[in-house]
């Protein structure tokens, strides 16, 4: 796979900004290729996103975030403190052009493709995953346990139409689940789920931290370069090269790969590009010392949560807040979590918890943007995976690698192409 790319002629080295999932898994099919690589990233590796998210590997989900019907819940999301979804009033002007475009995207037709779009980017993850790590640091990483989903669309809803749809097309493996064999997978979760969903293929990362680390490692140790720095300009200059501009420092080089999740539209706006990516802001509770034995992740789609076993506790992530980047984090979110949770698993107590907050990159279609700037081919964005970010990266960083070269990617990537807004 990535073994077979070609090295860079132009020999002037390749910058990575954002040491992120997305970001190392970039950077290192881009080394295994062959390229001088230096990664760049001020938070260090598994800052933001790559730290906080739920961990799971969803090879089989592959259903985008806009759909039909979704419009009819809003208002009732939005009035329920509860609810999986917030919007801050004061950023709503601010959001609205990306609100705007999620409910166009969210038609039958435009959903089918979506979603074919996703399947193709998530189906080979562990794979690639796989290749990248080596089978001892894979099998330590990752549980292919499977996940199970509580999931309220019914069969007679538009959503829920569209949704058996998609699984069809794509091929997605999903087993119907009676409340006994729920509570087999499950034993202690609450016997208000009567039933669920298991998606067999999927599965999940013990730690997002340590993957993301690991792969830093991996990096390193086969000649790549990281340098704890802020990125403050990127700055094109004659004869295709590429000046970056840091907190401590400036560098010339040939290729230029713009990962910095949420903070990737701030770089590239002063280079005309107007990204469609806006954040929407996750929490996570960290159950340290559960006293549920907890052995696949669980997802509450009613609820907008999960929960996954991880090595250091159970992880409660989940909900969306739409607030952007600069207002401070609201804690109730988590709180809302953590009751969800407890709902979910009546017996759910822990020795101590922790809680955290982040960004999503999203983009409107729930498909990532990796496209070279227009004008611009030195210069190659791979951002916006929102919820998929850990499925996703493994591929991306592979389809990265292989524009980077100019090279036949490994999967259709038109669907990812900037321009599509």
């Amino acid at each position: 796979m990535a073994r077979s790319l070609v090295p860079d002629a132009e020999g002037a080295g390749v910058a990575v900004i954002g040491a992120g999932i997305i970001g190392l898994c970039s950077a290192l099919h881009l080394r295994r290729a062959g390229l001088d690589v230096t990664v760049y990233d001020a938070g260090g590796a598994a800052a933001g996103a790559s730290f906080g998210n739920a961990g799971l590997i969803s090879i089989d989900s592959c259903v985008p975030g806009p759909m039909p019907g979704m419009v009819v819940n809003v208002p009732r999301w939005l009035a329920d403190p509860l609810g999986p979804l917030t919007i801050d009033p004061s950023y709503l002007p601010r959001m609205f052009p990306w609100l705007y475009r999620f409910l166009r995207a969210g038609t039958p037709g435009r959903a089918l493709l979506a979603a074919q779009a996703l399947n193709a980017m998530h189906r080979d993850s562990f794979d690639h995953y796989l290749d990248l790590l080596g089978s001892e640091r894979f099998n330590d990483l990752f549980r292919l346990s499977g996940q199970v989903q509580l999931w309220n669309g019914g069969p007679d809803t538009e959503a829920g139409r569209t949704v058996r749809k998609i699984w069809e097309q794509n091929k997605v493996k999903v087993e119907e689940l009676q409340q006994h064999e729920l509570r087999q997978l499950v034993p202690d979760i609450s016997p208000e789920a009567k039933g669920g969903l298991f998606f067999p293929r999927n599965g999940y990362t013990v730690s997002p931290r340590r993957l993301v680390d690991t792969l830093l490692q991996c990096f390193l140790e086969e000649g790549g370069r990281f340098r704890q720095e802020r990125v403050m300009r990127i700055a094109p200059e004659g004869g295709g090269r590429v000046r970056l501009v840091t907190n401590l420092d400036d560098d010339v080089f040939s290729k230029v790969v713009v990962s910095a999740g949420a903070w990737s539209r701030a770089l590239l706006a002063p280079l005309g590009v107007k990204l469609a990516l806006d954040t929407e802001r996750g929490y996570h509770v960290m159950v340290h010392g559960p006293s549920v034995d907890l052995r696949v992740p669980v997802l509450d789609k009613s609820r907008g949560f999960g929960a996954t076993p991880l090595e250091n506790g159970i992880r409660i992530a989940g909900t969306v807040e739409l607030a952007g980047l600069d207002k401070p984090p609201n804690l109730k979110r988590a709180d809302i979590l953590l009751e969800h949770a407890r709902r979910l698993f009546p017996s759910l107590k822990g020795e101590r918890y922790t809680m955290w907050m982040g960004f999503r990159p999203s983009t409107p279609d729930s498909l990532p943007i990796i496209d070279t700037v227009p004008g611009q081919p030195g210069i190659c964005i791979a951002c916006g995976h929102g919820h998929f970010g850990m499925t996703a990266a493994s591929t991306t960083g592979l389809v990265v690698a292989q524009k980077v070269l100019g090279n036949k990617t490994a999967i259709d990537a038109d669907p990812y192409r900037l321009g599509r807004f």
